[in-house]
Parts: structure tokens; C-alpha cells; sequence
């Protein structure tokens, strides 16, 4: 493949030719990831953009999605439907500007299509989550332009597992009755072999609440229709080999949950993934390691209504990521080392059924990156930390968007109502492009400072184009619009760093100006509502709001800041973690607030260890959010939480026991984040206590 058959920008061209030409000397090899943590987390920055949450985390919070097991991470939030279906948020920003991962690869799924489906993710079969902000992200694709959550399971081992490694896990009670137990195991084979094996189930009934008064004037003490029940399993087989590894993975996740703005409605979800992924460290010559990773997913759920088939959906893909990472060369006294990359995704997406509110259509995604580090020639690695360090990435797409079919809606003036397949089939391209600088230093005393700036494009997604229909879920008609443009963004962040024998401060500041965001906004005025009619041309139901996919002018700002203070005396060692984020979000033509932006947050939190126990008392502020014409202001709100566990030795292994008591108060709180429409049926949990217990053999 031709670099120039992609179209690469002049600064790409510029930047691959100087390094064809350069043939420097090998210097002492420095490896450049772009595995979040394996790439990120080693590197001396002012505030590092990737934030970890580990296996332990994820099995005492309990959490039954992706989006609610983040929900309290700095700098994230969750949309929040209910608590079957929810997705992470980002710095203010959902949907497909967030791109989710498995093991670095492209997750195939319809989540970002509707808040009411599912991420195919169970946080109970998962080793960690990495969040991943800044330059970094530019590396997983232009849609990445809010952040990357790269979801990490151990099915293939990266280094050979010697002798049998298993654990065995167990949660019950919490606010919806859950019952989830998993198992993982994995086995050494000789000298190279390891073989992995997981699986998890899980059941829960409706969600308890505070009492409340939903839309319809019913007052409850559960969430309706939000039982649930899933399990998945996997396996996976890994060679070491001489200078790298190789290996294959399958796993399948069957999920079945109500939907709660409709009492009748469940959603039947099936997804199957194969993956391959391996890494080569001996190439010789220019190129230093070769990492590569393919999968197929063919995921589907079938929308039930009273336990009739109803509308079904279906995405298939396929996905693959090269990357090649060259030995260092000399220029300006810094050596530099860089990684070049391909990525390449093709989905086909379906959509079969009365309530199909967005048409058949296959997407087709290539790209291509550079990503170039420096470090100061010749110097140890304390004075090349000194001098800081500069990272440039580069990256260059063709996607191409093909409908079956469209609406007959208009740009303007009321909705048809007439159905996804009532106009011709239509395709669109793009070729998004993008650039990062990020600059970091110690500058002494403790103190690191950095930032970064970037311009990120984005191509609309095949529903942000083509959606023409009433979408029953969110009780809502979403139009999108066939002329949507690249999305195009400037952002920029300054951060600093203070780090003390027992005390760290990090602070950044960001923002994020869009000349044309898109987005999911109410209509006001004028047309703001569809009737539904029945096959006799007559009113069924009560009218919806009209959704539009609209690009507008746009700024998100904000700041996060964390300070982490650590007291040790005998037999007892106390932190305190304070951690506050907030971001704003406006139209820049109208002024007017963005919807669904989460508001500012502040948490507190005493993990304690005394005498074997572990105590982490918690409290949690939520301000009310910021309204727009068309979102009211949501409450805020307080939580207090107590998490307790206590290691023990039991059966060779090492067994923890853990409890989890949630919002102690038993206060009434509903999610900003949540579609309006929604949002008054989902309150969050009331007072709960949840038992968890873990056993790891040594």
C-alpha cells in the first residue's frame, strides 16, 4: 500500500521521508507503546492522561456496566439508562467521540447508535480499564477526539504463565439482588504454551430506589423493567516465542435486559469476537518491533416486546491495527524514536423491524499514523528528564459511509415520519486528518509542568447521517442529516505536577473548541414534536420530541484537580483523596448551554489500613447541572459510601472478603447525563450493601 493513496497530509509526507533518509547508529533501546499503560504509564510527564482502574476496583464497586464501574474516575461520568446500558463519558463528551477498545483493538458494537444499548463489556470478566486523554489517543483513530477507553482482559498472555494461576470471584445483594460469580485460569504448557480461561454470570432483579414520581405520575421504589441477566465466557492460547508472541482468542456474551422507559420492551443481545494479536521485537535493521492485532466480532440483539420479536439489530466487522516502531536517530542533539501505524475497521450495520429508526449501512475506516518521541542524545535517563521531552503524532483517514437506504426528511421543517427505507440509497466520504504536539518538563523543587495542543477531525457516523425515525427506547424522533460535514476541533491543556515524600497535587486545565460539533439536540419552536399515526393515518400515543443530529460551533472547558496525602504510623496507614473535575459545554452562535453535560463534581474519599482490614470511607458531591433550552437543570446531590475488605489465606491461595455499603443516606439522585427523556424513570441506587468474595491461588 502507497503512503499517498490515503492522501497524507505534506507534514506526514515530510517527516516519513526525513526518516527514510536518516541511517543513525542503534542507540540503547527505549520502547514507544501505544498500549495505554505499557506506553503511558512508565513515562516521566507533568500529568500523565491515562488513568487505570485495576481488577480489585472493578469486582468491590459491582458495577453491571462499563459506564457505571467509571462513573466516579477523574475526569469521567456515565450516560446512564438505567442500570442495563451505559456508556463512559469523557471530559463532557459521549457517543462515538469516545472510543472504546478491547486490548487496543476496535470494539464492534452499536452502543455509541443509542443510550439504551448495551457496550458487549461485563467489568466482572476484565483484568483493568485504561483511560487514555491527550496526544495519545491519536493513535486509535479521528472518532477518538473526547478520549479512549481500552478495556484489557489476560485471555492472551503477553508473557508466559509458568505453573497454574486461577481466581474465583463472588458478588451478592447490592440494590437489584445481584448474584454474579467468574472464574479466570490460566496454564503454562511446557516452555511457551500458556492457555487462558474465563467466565462469569451474573442476574439481577429490578433496582431499588428512593420513592420518586416518574413522568407518568407513577410513584415507585424500583426502577421498572431493569432486570437483567448475562454471562460470557472465553478462551485464549498464546506461544511465546524468541523474540515476541503470538496469540488467538474467542469469546462470546449473551445479555438480556428490560428497558426502562418502557415497561413492555427487553433487549436480547448476542455478541462473538475472535481475536489475534501478537509482537515481534527481532526485525533487525531500520524497524525495531512489529505489533499487530486482528479480530472479527459479529454482534447482534434482537429488541423484544412482551417477549415478541420486534425490531433487530446487527453489526458485523472486521478490524486491524500495524504497527511498526523503528530503531532511534539522531537530530539537534535529541534522539527520537517513532512508530509508524495502519489501522483499517469495516462494519455492516442492519437494522430490520418496524422501529428501525436508522438504515442498513457498511462503514469503511483506513488510517495511517506517525507518532515521533525525542529524548536528549546521549544523556542518562535522569538528564533526559530534565530536559523534557517533546511527542509529535500525525494521522491521516479515509472513511466511507454507504446507506441502503434514507429518509425523506428534509434539512429543515417537519419530520416525514415516512420510515428509513422510503428514499434511495446515498453514500458519503471523508478524509479526517489530524495533528498533536505535547511538551513535558520537571522544572524542580517536586514541580513537573506540560501541555499539549491538538486539531482533530472526525467523520459523522453512518446514524449521525442517515437516522430518520421515531427511536421508542428514548421516546424520542432522531433525524440525522445527509450534509454533515468532518467534525473539526482545536484542543488544548496545560497541566502540572507536584510530587512530595507523601503528598501529590496534579492539576490540568483544558478546552476543547469545536467549529462544528455534532450533536443530538432538541428541537424548540416550530416542529419540535412528530405525531406517530397508525396504519389508518390516525394519532397513536402521544407526540415525541424531534431530535436533530446538528453541527453547531461549540467550546467544552474545564478542570480537573487531584490531591493525594498519605500518614503512616505503626499499624496504621491513612490517605486522603480529594479529587474535583468540572466542565462546561456551550454553543458559541447562540450561547446557549450543551446538553447532557456533567456537572461539577467533588469526592472525598479515607482509604484506611488498620489490623489487617481495609476501610475506604467515601463522599461524593454532585452539583446540579447547568440547563439549555431544551435539557432543565438536573438536582444535585450527596453520597456516602463505606467500602470494608480483609485479606486471608485459605485453601493456598489468598481469599479477600469485601463490603460495599452505598449511599447511606438513602438519597434521591438522578443522572444529568441521561437523555432527558429518560432520565425521570432511572433515578440512581438507593442504600444498598453488596458482599464480595475473591480467591487467587498464589
Amino acid at each position: 500500500m502507497k503512503i499517498s493513496s490515503y492522501g497524507m497530509p505534506w507534514p506526514c509526507t515530510v517527516l516519513l521521508g526525513a526518516w527514510v533518509g536518516v541511517h543513525a547508529p542503534a542507540h540503547a533501546d527505549v520502547e514507544l507503546e501505544t498500549i495505554a499503560v505499557t506506553g503511558q504509564a512508565a513515562r516521566e510527564t507533568a500529568a500523565p492522561p491515562i488513568h487505570v482502574v485495576g481488577e480489585e476496583t472493578l469486582k468491590l464497586r459491582a458495577a453491571g456496566t462499563l459506564g457505571e464501574a467509571l462513573r466516579y474516575t477523574p475526569g469521567l461520568d456515565a450516560t446512564g439508562f438505567g442500570p442495563n446500558a451505559s456508556r463512559p463519558i469523557v471530559r463532557g463528551q459521549d457517543g462515538d467521540r469516545i472510543r472504546i477498545l478491547r486490548n487496543s483493538a476496535a470494539l464492534v458494537d452499536v452502543s455509541a447508535l443509542s443510550f439504551d444499548h448495551a457496550v458487549p463489556v461485563d467489568p466482572f470478566a476484565i483484568s483493568r480499564v485504561e483511560v487514555l486523554r491527550g496526544p495519545g489517543t491519536l493513535a486509535y483513530g479521528g472518532n477518538a477526539v473526547g478520549g479512549v477507553v481500552n478495556v484489557v482482559d489476560q485471555r492472551i498472555a503477553r508473557q508466559f504463565q509458568a505453573g497454574l494461576q486461577a481466581a474465583v470471584n463472588g458478588v451478592y445483594g447490592g440494590p437489584a439482588s445481584l448474584r454474579a460469580q467468574g472464574a479466570q485460569l490460566q496454564l503454562g504448557v511446557g516452555q511457551a504454551l500458556t492457555l487462558s480461561l474465563d467466565g462469569f454470570r451474573r442476574h439481577t432483579g429490578g433496582q431499588r430506589t428512593p420513592s420518586f414520581t416518574d413522568p407518568e405520575g407513577v410513584v415507585a421504589g424500583r426502577v421498572r423493567n431493569s432486570a437483567a441477566q448475562s454471562e460470557g465466557s472465553g478462551v485464549g492460547l498464546s506461544w511465546q516465542l524468541q523474540n515476541g508472541y503470538v496469540g488467538l482468542s474467542a469469546e462470546r456474551v449473551s445479555q438480556l435486559y428490560g428497558v426502562p422507559s418502557e415497561a413492555t420492551v427487553s433487549i436480547d443481545l448476542q455478541n462473538t469476537r475472535y481475536a489475534l494479536e501478537g509482537e515481534n521485537t527481532g526485525l533487525g535493521g531500520p524497524w525495531k518491533t512489529l505489533r499487530y492485532r486482528l479480530a472479527h466480532t459479529a454482534y447482534r440483539h434482537q429488541e423484544l416486546d412482551d417477549g415478541a420479536p420486534a425490531t433487530l439489530f446487527t453489526n458485523r466487522g472486521e478490524d486491524g491495527r500495524f504497527e511498526l516502531s523503528h530503531t532511534p536517530w539522531a537530530l539537534l542533539g535529541r534522539r527520537w524514536e517513532g512508530l509508524l501505524g495502519l489501522q483499517f475497521e469495516q462494519t455492516q450495520f442492519a437494522a430490520v423491524g418496524e422501529e428501525a429508526f436508522a438504515p442498513s449501512s457498511k462503514t469503511r475506516q483506513q488510517g495511517v499514523f506517525y507518532i515521533l518521541r525525542s529524548q536528549v542524545e546521549g544523556s542518562t535517563a535522569p538528564q533526559q528528564a530534565k530536559q523534557g521531552q517533546w511527542e509529535l503524532g500525525l494521522r491521516q483517514d479515509r472513511v466511507q459511509v454507504d446507506a441502503a437506504s434514507t429518509g425523506l426528511s428534509s434539512a429543515v421543517g417537519p419530520v416525514a415520519g415516512a420510515g428509513v427505507a422510503a428514499g434511495p440509497a446515498q453514500g458519503r466520504s471523508f478524509s479526517p486528518q489530524a495533528w498533536s504536539l505535547a511538551y513535558t518538563k520537571p522544572v524542580g523543587q517536586g514541580w513537573s509542568l506540560g501541555g499539549n495542543v491538538a486539531r482533530l477531525e472526525r467523520a459523522p457516523t453512518a446514524y449521525e447521517l442517515y437516522a430518520d425515525g421515531v427511536h421508542v427506547a428514548t421516546s424520542a424522533y432522531e433525524k440525522g442529516n445527509t450534509q454533515l460535514g468532518t467534525e473539526r476541533g482545536r484542543h488544548g491543556e496545560v497541566n502540572a505536577v507536584w510530587q512530595g515524600e507523601t503528598s501529590r497535587v496534579n492539576l490540568a486545565v483544558f478546552q476543547a473548541r469545536f467549529s462544528s460539533y455534532v450533536g443530538l439536540l432538541q428541537r424548540a419552536g416550530a416542529d419540535a414534536t412528530f405525531q406517530p399515526l397508525d396504519g389508518l393515518g390516525l394519532p397513536e400515543g402521544d407526540p415525541v420530541p424531534v431530535f436533530d443530529f446538528t453541527a453547531v460551533p461549540a467550546t467544552l472547558r474545564g478542570v480537573e484537580l487531584g490531591w493525594n496525602r498519605q500518614w503512616v504510623t505503626t499499624g496504621l496507614d491513612v490517605q486522603l483523596n480529594v479529587q474535583y473535575s468540572l466542565v462546561r459545554g456551550k454553543r458559541r452562535d447562540t450561547d446557549e448551554g450543551l446538553p447532557r453535560i456533567s456537572p461539577q463534581r467533588l469526592l472525598l474519599s479515607l482509604p484506611t489500613q488498620y489490623a489487617g482490614w481495609s476501610w475506604v470511607p467515601e463522599w461524593v458531591w454532585v452539583d446540579k447541572s447547568k440547563s439549555s433550552p431544551t435539557d432543565p437543570s438536573t438536582p444535585g446531590y450527596s453520597l456516602y459510601n463505606l467500602r470494608a475488605s480483609k485479606p486471608v489465606r485459605w485453601a493456598g491461595g489468598q481469599a479477600e472478603v469485601s463490603i460495599n455499603l452505598e449511599n447511606l443516606t438513602d438519597q434521591l439522585a438522578f443522572s444529568a447525563t441521561t437523555i432527558n427523556t429518560v432520565r425521570g424513570f432511572a433515578p440512581l441506587p438507593g442504600r444498598s450493601l453488596t458482599l464480595g468474595l475473591r480467591w487467587v491461588l498464589d
